[in-house]
């Protein structure tokens, strides 16, 4: 029974040295914690907070707060779980109880060696008598006495301390113990601020070299600064500061602008102590442009001209042309469309038939007028070609033949056995294809008329033609010059009439041919006698004429050979008196 006695103080002594380690431990835990937190706190508000916001902060508080887990596991490790695994034997509680009770002289732990191992090698009684010896020194001992409780009063005090000290700042700030908490949850939360920015425009796509503006909005009821600004990063990692000004003098709303966004950035803002939680991102993209052009012309037929390509984006060519347009893109496309403009007025649009993805477009133009054409690009994330180049159409008129008589080029009276010789010239741009004499014939009163009024070849129905036969010798010719023989012996025509001819040409413009008419003459057909009397006056009045030329020639000579005998024999003096 003495034995069992002694095992009960040593038991009541491994409990409570157990117990007070524990304590000590979850004190030691408490505090370890509150500093963790702490420390947290510190680096991330002064450091964390304000460098790497976004997914960079995030991560950053990833890692801190692995490394503050694995700090607090390690305390919880050797102040709890250490303890609680060691539990120390009797012989072990025996020799500290023999060092807090030195009067007891190894009595104790003798005892309970000899008592587990000394019957096998002493004497029972012996053995007995020791222990009742030691139960009757110890019966009014305390071994509890020996556990020291004033280090876990003074760790319990101190961690109640700041326990308390933390429950009273938390209470105090609970918007930072809100915002704390929820950081260590790695949530997106910022830590309050005077300022509150409440809103920023969004990160987005913005066409390279373009502008870029900034806006952020306060809360009315926080501070206001004069002014923010928003710090800028780009894909090298410069950094750079614009400054956000007010939109009105009381306004809560804040704008800046980037002037010309060249690549990649980021930007984020702050006005006064806010800082906006994460950077907002800027992605550059080109705007659809032409990389180049190709035009292929395919002319009417009728000019017989050999089909041409070029890489220039005005269009020159006759009217009636077609010109295929091929466009190669900066960037893949949705949408193509080609506006003309004709007399300052937009046609309606025409689409191009997409290829290689969208890389490219194709579209064939009727040359039809002159006007201006723009194509019109869009992309599938919005952006559009701003100010597209307006290129020039220029359709080239086919322009009417001109033709002229040049012999006689003159009305003559003739008899109706005359046979004269009509020459002419004829022009075109692209060439003459095919020509006609063409004459009227009126008599009595209708040539009288036909004499004093103005000759309209297109009201002449009952004009008659005369080929040209030969006129054009294999392909048309842009200059021509010909001859045909008038006779008017072969025609059944009275005396007294009057004969209108002129010349007709055509070009070869199809479907409709241009067409020429030269001045209008006549022949005035009169009976033989009548123009040998005609012909006798001209030629007396002719004679008369020459006659007073020659007496005006004999006047003058014999004036000019007066002035000469004047100016070679000038006349005498008379002598001075």
């Amino acid at each position: 029974m003495s034995q069992d006695i002694l095992l009960e103080k040593l038991a009541a002594v491994r409990a409570r040295q157990r117990n007070v380690a524990i304590g000590q431990g979850l004190a030691r835990t408490a505090l370890a914690v509150l500093a963790l937190i702490v420390g947290f706190f510190l680096v991330d508000w002064l450091i964390l907070a304000r460098s790497t916001p976004g997914s960079g902060d995030t991560l950053a508080r990833g890692i801190l707060l692995t490394a503050m887990l694995a700090a607090l596991g390690y305390v919880v490790w050797r102040c709890l779980i250490s303890v609680l695994l060691h539990v120390p034997d009797d012989d072990e509680v025996a020799l500290k109880v023999e060092r807090g009770h030195p009067e007891l002289r190894g009595r104790l732990i003798s005892t309970i060696q000899l008592r587990r191992d000394g019957r096998a090698i002493g004497s029972s009684d012996l053995i007995a008598a020791l222990e009742a010896d030691t139960v009757a020194f110890a019966g009014s001992m305390r071994f509890t006495d020996i556990i020291d409780l004033s280090m876990l009063k003074k760790v319990a005090l101190i961690a109640a301390g700041f326990i308390l000290l933390a429950v009273a700042l938390g209470a105090w700030r609970s918007d930072f113990t809100r915002a704390i908490f929820a950081r260590l949850t790695l949530a997106e939360v910022a830590y309050p601020t005077a300022a509150r920015i409440i809103s920023v425009s969004p990160g987005q796509l913005v066409a390279r070299g373009e502008p870029f503006v900034v806006s952020i909005e306060l809360d009315p009821t926080g501070d206001l600064p004069e002014r923010a600004s928003a710090t800028l990063t780009d894909a090298d990692g410069h950094t750079s500061e614009i400054i956000l000004a007010r939109e009105n003098p009381t306004g809560v709303v804040y704008i800046g602008t980037i002037d010309h966004v060249l690549s990649n950035m980021t930007f984020r803002p702050a006005a006064g102590d806010a800082l906006w939680n994460r950077h907002e991102s800027i992605t550059v993209v080109d705007r659809p442009a032409i990389k180049n052009l190709s035009l292929a012309y395919r002319f009417p037929e009728y000019l017989r001209r050999q089909n041409e390509t070029s890489a220039v984006g005005d269009i020159r060519a006759p009217e009636g042309s077609h010109v295929t347009l091929a466009a190669r893109f900066n960037r893949p496309v949705i949408a193509a469309q080609l506006i003309r403009r004709i007399n300052k007025i937009d046609q309606p649009p025409l689409d191009l038939m997409l290829g290689d993805n969208g890389a490219s477009g194709i579209i064939d133009l009727p040359v039809e007028v002159s006007g201006s054409y723009r194509l019109l690009l869009r992309c599938d994330d919005g952006f559009d070609n701003r100010n597209p180049i307006d290129y020039v159409i220029d359709a080239v008129k086919d322009r009417s033949p001109t033709v002229k008589i040049s012999f006689p080029a003159r009305d003559k009276t003739v008899t109706r056995f005359a046979r004269w010789p009509v020459k002419f010239n004829a022009r075109d741009d692209h060439g003459v294809a095919k020509g006609r004499l063409k004459y009227t014939i009126t008599t009595g009163d209708e040539a009288l008329a036909a004499a004093n009024a103005v000759f309209d070849v297109d009201h002449q129905p009952s004009a008659q033609v005369l080929e040209l036969a030969g006129l054009v010798k294999g392909s048309a010719s842009s200059e021509i010059s010909g001859e045909i023989v008038f006779d008017l012996r072969t025609l059944t025509i009275p005396n007294d009439c009057r004969i209108t001819y002129w010349i007709e040409v055509e070009d070869n413009r199809t479907p409709t041919a241009n067409r020429a008419v030269s001045s209008q003459y006549a022949f005035t057909v009169v009976d033989a006698a009548v123009l040998e009397e005609m012909l006798e006056r001209d030629r007396a009045a002719m004679v008369d004429s020459l006659k007073l030329i020659r007496d005006k020639q004999k006047d003058a000579r014999d004036a000019v050979d007066t002035l000469r005998r004047d100016v070679n024999d000038p006349p005498a003096t008379e002598p001075a008196k």
